[in-house]
């Protein structure tokens, strides 16, 4: 039966990702973000209202239960690459929810690092249960309490806009081409000395 007073709500935001190297060598793929922003204003859906402006109070974390949500591709609980306590790690800080997830061995989940790492994929989305109602004469929320948060997502149609997702590795390319620009520099002034 649905409750008109308990709504489950999907949100996205973008996100990045990182490859990295282990101490034995082997390469892991890591994606991470902000899948949750505070202080954000942001239009969303509303099933009874249509367009809405929402936006989620630092104080909607408190208490919220972390310990067995979910990374997924699309919403689709088919399609999971990560779980709190096994290789998602989940952090509220000042700016919102950090994600950090060491993406599985899968073909699966080395393709979406591939697309995410390519910026085509660039947005995360959560899956939240909260009491809040709209307020009908402004069209907003407010959100002060998440009473469950079972998922994040990988999407590639996020509300939230204002985070960005990388890959590690493309992080440490742009410094590897930097520091090669630097060091040409310094070879084609040291060569006006000669």
């Amino acid at each position: 039966m649905f409750d008109k007073n308990k709504s489950d709500e999907f949100r996205s935001v973008e996100f990045r990702t990182e490859a990295r190297e282990t101490e034995t060598g082997k390469k892991e793929l890591v994606v991470r973000g902000y899948p949750i922003l505070f202080n954000t204003p942001t239009k969303v859906w509303d099933s009874w209202y249509g367009e809405i402006e929402e936006i989620i109070l630092p104080q909607a974390m408190d208490g919220v239960d972390l310990r067995n949500v979910f990374l997924l591709y699309g919403h689709d609980m088919n399609r999971v690459f990560g779980r709190t306590g096994k290789n998602l790690r989940l952090d509220v800080d000042e700016t919102g929810l950090f994600m950090e997830c060491v993406m599985p061995n899968t073909q699966e989940a080395r393709d979406a690092y591939n697309l995410i790492e390519a910026g085509i994929v660039d947005g995360m989305s959560f899956w939240l249960r909260t009491h809040e109602q709209v307020n009908p004469a402004t069209l907003t929320r407010t959100v002060t309490k998440i009473e469950e948060l079972p998922e994040i997502t990988i999407t590639a149609f996020p509300a939230y806009k204002e985070t960005v997702v990388i890959a590690v590795e493309e992080v440490k390319r742009q410094e590897r081409l930097a520091q090669e620009r630097m060091a040409r520099r310094v070879e084609e002034e040291l060569k006006k000395f000669k």
